[in-house]
C-alpha cells in the first residue's frame, strides 16, 4: 500500500483541514432596527487577526484527543482516542491513535513515519521521494496552532462573536475541492482550541474534542517515536 496515500484520511481527519465562512450579525427583523444591529455587531464582533494571533501564541502543544467521524455512508460514527503533539519551532507533528486500535503518524525530520501495533511494522516515507506530505505537514502545523500567516495564502478566515473561528478555502486552491468548512472552538480566554469541526464535500463530519492540553512544556523523546508500547 502506498504510504502517502494511507496517511492523507489520518491527516484530513486530525488537523488537516479546509473550511467555510462565518456569519457575524443576524438579520434584523424589522427595517428600523437594522442600523442599530449593524454597530452592535461590529462592537462585538472580534477583530480576526487580532484573535487567530493570541491563538498561535505557543511553543509547543501536547493534548488528549477525542475523535468522532461520521460517515454518511454509516449509521453510528468510528471514535478514536489517543493523543496528539505538536513542535512549531521544530516542525514536527506526532498522532498517536490509542483506542479503539493502536496506531501513531510522526512527522519529523523531513519525513513521515507511521507504525500500528497489528503489524508491529514501521514504514517511512521521505519527503524528497512525496513532495506533497511536507506541504501537509506545513499545513498541519498551521491548522493546529492557528497560524493565521501561514493559512492566508490558501483560506479565508473570519472570527464570531460566540468564541469561534471558521476557516474557508479560497475557491482557486486545491482544499476547496476536499472540505467546505472548519470550525475552531477556543476555551474561555480565546487563545486555545478546545474543539475542531470539519465538513468535507463528500458529507463527512469530523469532530476532534481536545481535552488536558500542555503548552510550551517539553514533549518526551518517546512521543517522537512512531512505535509506541503494545
Amino acid at each position: 500500500m502506498n504510504p502517502a496515500k494511507n496517511i492523507f484520511p489520518v491527516l484530513a481527519a486530525s488537523l488537516i483541514l479546509a473550511v467555510s465562512s462565518f456569519a457575524f450579525a443576524e438579520e434584523a427583523s424589522a427595517q428600523t432596527e437594522t442600523k442599530a444591529n449593524e454597530v452592535r455587531a461590529a462592537e462585538s464582533a472580534p477583530d480576526t487577526a487580532e484573535l487567530l494571533a493570541n491563538i498561535a501564541n505557543f511553543r509547543t502543544l501536547r493534548t488528549k484527543f477525542v475523535q468522532t467521524k461520521h460517515l454518511k455512508a454509516f449509521k453510528k460514527p468510528m471514535v478514536l482516542n489517543g493523543e496528539l503533539c505538536l513542535d512549531r519551532p521544530g516542525k514536527r507533528f506526532a498522532w498517536h491513535v490509542e483506542k479503539p486500535l493502536k496506531y501513531s503518524c510522526v512527522i519529523a525530520n523531513g519525513k513521515l513515519t507511521q507504525w500500528d501495533a497489528d503489524s508491529d511494522k514501521t514504514v517511512s516515507v521521505p519527503f524528497s521521494k512525496y513532495p506533497m506530505l511536507e506541504m501537509l505537514s506545513d499545513a498541519m502545523t498551521a491548522f493546529a496552532s492557528g497560524d493565521v500567516k501561514a493559512l492566508e495564502k490558501d483560506f479565508e478566515a473570519a472570527a464570531g462573536r460566540d468564541g469561534t473561528v471558521v476557516l474557508k478555502p479560497r475557491s482557486e486552491r486545491f482544499a476547496a475541492s476536499l472540505i467546505t468548512e472548519v470550525e475552531l472552538t477556543l476555551d474561555e480566554s480565546k487563545t486555545k482550541i478546545v474543539k475542531v469541526r470539519a465538513s468535507e464535500k463528500n458529507g463527512d463530519v469530523t469532530e476532534l474534542v481536545y481535552s488536558d492540553s500542555v503548552f510550551d512544556s517539553d514533549i518526551p523523546d518517546a512521543l517522537w517515536q512512531a512505535k509506541q508500547k503494545k
